[in-house]
């Protein structure tokens, strides 16, 4: 199950496994009490980076995070428990999974918030990759069809980043919907916002592209909004403590409730006058009234042919969100995935 390539070391993926429980405090919510998104993928990929460590013995930085559903909210009072693991090592790169369970230290019930798949790639002093040495046997069953899952999610990424270098040169603002609904925001990376070797952490990243997100979100729909899911995201160029980051939001779908945002994020280098693409991503939000429930938002009808691109790009990456998501919430009704994890 090693695979082709050469390895100097063997490990199984409960070698790798990591938990780390956080109590949900007020400064971790959004104003309606529940975890802010931005903190949630902060710690989904804070976990993954322990994880691919613990498999490589080496700096990791993120390559890619998978699309994230947040299907269970997390309450202020509440535990969050992430559960991390390496499915696969490639030449540099790790596979990890996250699950993230709330747990109500009253009742002591348990539900699953989200299930994130992680790609992170081990780096050398001057990020560059970095060949590893190590491949996972699988122990038993549980493992052996998790890797057998890793395989099938690495061969499909493959496809999809194969312009990954070009895409470091789209340093283009994200089209909009309407001007009214683009904000562009800038901040320095700042040494405490560092991973390894002065690369800015892929987590703080996320947690400011859904800050930017909401105060879009809420711009549009005139009220609170929460993250519902975040799709797939690939950091193409490492952000450089010194640079500045300059993120774009842009308002690209409309629905009943939900809206969904874009955010592009570039690495300018201000010293030498280089820009870098570093990611895009889509964030889907829903509108929520004072108890935290789904409300409309103001409609938006195409007009030109720019929105109405935009609204049909939108909606295939909608039915591909529905279809996933009905596949994680069969997940979570079918087996309970912390139970099957203790198996390791």
């Amino acid at each position: 199950m090693t695979g082709s390539k050469s390895c100097k070391k063997v490990i199984s993926m409960r070698d790798t496994l990591v938990e780390t429980v956080y109590h949900v405090l007020p400064m971790h919510s959004n104003p309606y009490g529940t975890l802010h998104g931005g903190m949630a993928l902060n710690w989904i990929l804070t976990n993954a980076t322990m994880s691919a460590m613990r498999a490589s013995r080496r700096p990791t930085v993120v390559a890619r995070l998978d699309h994230t559903f947040f299907i269970n909210p997390v309450k202020v009072g509440q535990n969050a428990t992430l559960y991390s693991w390496t499915d696969y090592v490639g030449r540099s790169s790790l596979e990890a999974t996250v699950v993230m369970e709330s747990e109500d230290l009253a009742s002591g019930k348990r539900r699953l918030t989200t299930l994130s798949y992680v790609v992170l790639v081990s780096v050398d002093d001057n990020l560059r990759p970095l060949p590893l040495n190590i491949c996972i046997r699988p122990k038993n069953d549980l493992e052996r069809r998790l890797y057998e899952q890793a395989l099938l999610r690495r061969e499909r990424r493959e496809k999809e980043i194969a312009n990954r270098r070009e895409m470091v040169n789209e340093i283009e603002a994200p089209p909009s919907l309407d001007e009214d609904y683009h904000i562009v925001s800038y901040r320095y990376a700042y040494p405490e916002d560092a991973v390894f070797h002065n690369a800015f952490f892929a987590g703080k990243l996320m947690y400011y592209m859904d800050e930017l997100a909401g105060i879009l979100g809420t711009r549009y729909s005139k009220g609170a909004v929460v993250t519902a899911s975040v799709d797939a995201t690939n950091f193409y160029a490492p952000i450089k403590i010194g640079d500045a980051i300059e993120m774009h939001a842009s308002l690209s779908y409309v629905g009943r409730s939900s809206m969904e945002v874009t955010i592009k994020v570039v690495a300018r280098d201000e010293i030498k006058g280089i820009k870098r693409h570093t990611t895009t991503s889509y964030f889907t939000l829903v509108a929520v009234n004072e108890l935290g429930r789904p409300r409309k938002v103001p409609p938006f009808e195409p007009k030109n042919d720019i929105q109405r691109e935009l609204f049909q790009k939108a909606l295939r990456r909608k039915r591909i969100r529905e279809s996933m998501l009905k596949t994680l919430k069969d997940l979570e009704k079918s087996f309970d995935v912390i139970k099957e994890l203790h198996k390791f």
